[in-house]
């Protein structure tokens, strides 16, 4: 199969890879989408992965082509987005559902070959079915999402609200990962977004998804954003 195999840092290669070779419980995957992190540029031009040579690439999408020992058979065809970290399942942390917290964890992408390839393996725990109205482009942002999700859930919990209907809410930083919360808080109803950048394509990329006129984009380049934010609230945020 073809890949982008990183070799060294700054040695990114397009080239024959051996064929991924599945474990108990594993599933291969017909990569259909594949994101650029942020944190794969400096993994390919800076820092190098933990493991090299490595082929890179952890927020994907695509088929399950076939079934490992101990996968469900049914899985085979199905149309899945993927989790990149895989846990071990045996610590203490894992055992409470700490599962980011695991010390000795595995992750697509980094620590194991990843999706810059036509096929890769991953754990059938790993993957969630997509609805025939998702994309594979969508799909393979499932990654980002839940950080976003994570991060929506953790201030709801922080600011002793059941959630952010009929709310005002600040998000500071409006990347890709911070635009996706944008997103998920005008779907669950927020009154106001004040959202905090410092780019112009940032400021686009809001209106394009503000239908509603409920973002309100601050520039950090242009204005103080704690002033800001406090001239169009009672105080603050909620």
């Amino acid at each position: 199969m073809k890949a982008q195999i990183l070799h060294a840092i700054g040695d990114l290669r397009y080239e024959e890879a051996p064929e991924p070779v599945l474990k108990n419980g594993e599933v291969m995957i017909s990569v259909q989408a594949a994101g650029i992190c942020g944190s794969d540029v400096p993994r390919v031009y800076e820092t190098g992965a933990h493991n090299m040579p490595l082929i890179p690439g952890h927020e994907f999408s695509g088929i399950v082509e076939s079934v490992g020992t101990g996968a469900d058979p049914a899985l085979q065809g199905k149309r899945v987005g993927i989790f990149p970290l895989i846990p071990c399942g045996k610590c203490e942390q894992c055992k409470k559902g700490n599962y980011e917290l695991c010390r000795s964890y595995d992750y697509t992408g980094s620590r194991r070959d990843g999706a810059f390839a036509e096929r890769v393996a991953v754990p059938a725990a790993n993957l969630i079915e997509l609805p025939d109205n998702v994309s594979y482009e969508e799909a393979a942002m499932l990654e980002p999402m839940s950080v976003a999700v994570h991060a929506m859930r953790r201030g709801l919990k922080a600011a002793g609200i059941p959630d952010t209907a009929g709310r005002n809410v600040a998000v500071i930083g409006a990347g890709t990962i911070g635009l996706l919360l944008t997103m998920f808080l005008i779907d669950a109803g927020a009154d106001k977004v004040f959202l905090i950048g410092n780019k112009e394509t940032q400021k686009k990329r809001a209106a394009a998804v503000d239908k509603d006129d409920v973002i309100e984009f601050c520039s950090t380049r242009e204005t103080e954003p704690a002033e800001w934010l406090r001239s169009r609230t009672d105080g603050g945020a909620d």
